[in-house]
């Protein structure tokens, strides 16, 4: 059998902390927030460092559904993303802000500059779910998040 070109991460990947922050591409979502493109500036990318690097970061883990990436895979029961199949659900919305607000602190600890998660407000949307939350990060800092999750 042919081995995979993703391998599975280790479910015993050990919890790091971090209080520096390192540096990402700039990535900006278009209007309706599918799809988006690194940010150039004469042929060179932008980066974003710090509480900014930390906010991309939630607003790209979020979009993902457990699993459904192989880059992101883990053999662990915690995997990073927000699973969306409960969106379309006939379920109590007390129900699916608590399974979503569970998906943001699971990915938030594998943001090694991220602390906890807190303040959860969530706004119900014709095709989604926007929810807003503070990541208290170990350098002191807080940063405001607000994503959409749209319904699968």
């Amino acid at each position: 059998m042919a081995e995979a070109i993703f391998p599975d991460i280790s479910e015993e990947l050990p919890t790091q902390e971090s209080e520096t922050i390192g540096r990402s591409p700039e990535f900006i979502f278009n209007e309706n927030g599918r799809f988006g493109e690194f940010q150039l500036t004469d042929g060179k990318l932008n980066e974003r460092t710090g509480a900014k690097a930390v906010k991309q970061w939630f607003e790209l883990m979020l979009r993902q559904q457990p699993g459904m990436i192989p880059i992101y895979r883990m053999q662990g029961s915690i995997k990073p993303g927000v699973d969306r199949s409960l969106l379309g659900r006939k379920v109590s919305p007390g129900f699916i802000y608590a399974e979503v607000q569970r998906n943001v602190e699971d990915t938030a600890t594998f943001c090694p500059a991220v602390r906890s998660v807190d303040s959860f407000e969530f706004t119900r949307l014709r095709h989604g779910l926007e929810v807003r939350f503070s990541a208290r990060l170990h350098n002191g800092e807080t940063v405001e998040v607000s994503s959409l999750i749209e319904s699968g």
